[in-house]
């Protein structure tokens, strides 16, 4: 084809056929009709049209112009705007993450770490005002419209806790680390099977619920129990509580033959035995008084994949703030005046680093 007008060139780059282009339509919904998708290039069109790419371009904007304001005059689709506690735990660790991350990237002409910070920050404090009661120690699953309500589930838990955790270590806030192990107590008080090990989806109050479920399978989302054997990972190098490592060992136990026989099936489970095996470490940047002095040694750590590393930043204001929670950090300064890292495990530290050399080196040799 060596020309083409605007119409040709949507029905190539849309897949649009004379007689639909539905692959399979068992219930006969879309006979004769098109679902639009991208099924051609831009390369591709101009090739076949003799059109430049330019041209090409600028008809497909003014066709999807064209297509939105006849959208505009059909039924809009309803919208799910119901806040769910877990999906919020989730992408509260993502933002958290992603801050640490960045803060090692910025410096590098990265994106800056501090918009992501603050999301989860705001999603963390709309959960714990809105849908937790620290006077009963309840924790409701939904929100919506001003209300909230249903108990939650484990995996409401798990996953808020995992996004606090993440939270903590970006921020090094103690009020994210005593909210998480509020919550991880009611979590194994309520969901903790002491029989078999790992944890029940459900608490087993509600009678119309025949049978408590204990999730083993990683689909779209990941089990609370793999989850959560990833928060106490965490939490146990943190916080003495002589139940959670024995509750470790006794859920990695439970899912043994699953993660031998069909152990893509169980991916989360699989990381979680992975830190298990490794040895989770702990990495403490004890910045300088004045915040800004050398920023080179946590931009340092950032930079670095250390999947198996609990990492905090303790700035001079914070150290006495943690104090309560976790002593053996406030403990962790400056070295004359300049930012220093520890490198520890199981809290078994050794000397403390102020150079970026020096770091990449302990890095190398605790790996």
């Amino acid at each position: 084809m060596a020309r083409g007008d605007a119409s040709v060139i949507v029905r190539l780059r849309f897949g649009v056929e004379p007689t639909g282009n539905a692959p399979q339509d068992p219930q006969q919904e879309f006979t004769g009709k098109n679902l639009l998708y991208v099924a051609r290039s831009v390369d591709d069109i101009a090739t076949q049209t003799g059109r430049s790419v330019d041209d090409i371009v600028d008809t497909l904007n003014r066709a999807r112009v064209r297509m939105f304001q006849e959208r505009l005059g059909r039924p809009r689709p309803h919208r799910d705007d119901k806040v769910l506690t877990a999906w919020n735990g989730l992408m509260i660790a993502a933002c958290a993450r992603l801050a640490r991350v960045q803060q090692g990237a910025a410096a590098d002409g990265g994106v800056a770490a501090e918009p992501y910070l603050q999301a989860a920050r705001r999603a963390a404090g709309f959960i714990r005002e809105r849908m937790w009661s620290a006077g009963s120690n309840l924790l409701l699953r939904r929100y919506r419209d001003g209300h909230a309500e249903i108990d939650a589930y484990a995996e409401d838990y798990a996953y808020l806790i995992f996004g606090l955790l993440e939270l903590f270590q970006a921020s090094a806030e103690p009020m994210w680390l005593e909210w998480a192990i509020a919550l991880q107590h009611r979590q194994d008080e309520l969901f903790w099977d002491d029989e078999a090990g790992g944890w029940f989806s459900t608490t087993g109050r509600d009678p119309t619920v025949l049978v408590r479920m204990k999730e083993d399978y990683d689909g779209a989302e990941p089990t609370a129990s793999a989850v959560s054997v990833m928060n106490l990972l965490v939490l146990s190098q943190l916080v003495d509580d002589a139940q959670w490592p024995r509750r470790i060992e006794r859920t990695l136990r439970l899912f043994g033959a699953r993660l031998e026989q069909i152990g893509r099936a169980v991916p989360m489970m699989a990381a979680a035995l992975s830190t298990y095996v490794a040895g989770p470490q702990q990495i403490v940047v004890a910045e300088a008084a004045d915040g800004a002095a050398d920023q080179a040694l946590g931009r340092a750590v950032a930079r670095h994949y250390l999947p198996f590393a609990t990492i905090l930043r303790v700035g001079a204001d914070r150290r006495a703030a943690l104090r309560g929670s976790l002593p053996l950090v406030a403990d962790m300064a400056a070295v004359d005046g300049r930012t220093a890292v520890y490198v520890c495990r199981h809290f078994a530290c050794r000397q403390p680093v102020t150079t970026v050399e020096a770091l990449e080196q302990e890095l190398r040799a605790r790996s």
